[in-house]
């Protein structure tokens, strides 16, 4: 029987529920750097071997090694699948970073104009 991509826990668990995640401002650049590292080497993985995965055929032609065959190719393209979709949620979560980077820039560009108007009027 192939897995099945459930959330975890087996057939019938809830899928987890979402978690904020909070990050000092001075790291958001460098888990944003880390994310893309990581995001990188997993797509560079999974272009190289994802053929090696699923296109595997029986090694012999008994009922039980034909069978074992199909399975094994059903479990891998879920494997595929659900590290498509953690592609997908990797790169989102370097986007809001890349957003959260900007924001900061931007409030601290506002900060230090507003200081620099203060400090002129002094």
């Amino acid at each position: 029987m192939p897995f099945v991509a459930d959330g975890g826990g087996g057939a019938g668990a809830p899928a987890a529920a979402p978690v904020a995640m909070q990050v000092a401002p001075d790291q958001v650049l460098a888990l944003k750097a880390k994310y893309e590292e990581v995001r990188d080497e997993v797509q560079d993985f999974l272009t190289r071997e994802e053929w090696s995965l699923i296109g595997q055929t029986a090694v012999a032609t008994d009922e039980v090694s034909v069978d074992a065959a199909g399975t094994f190719v059903g479990n891998a393209a879920v494997a595929v699948e659900v590290t498509r979709l953690f592609l997908v949620e990797l790169t989102r979560n370097i986007e809001q970073l890349e957003s959260a980077a900007r924001t900061y820039r931007l409030v601290e560009d506002v900060n230090t104009d507003v200081m620099h108007e203060r400090n002129r009027g002094l």
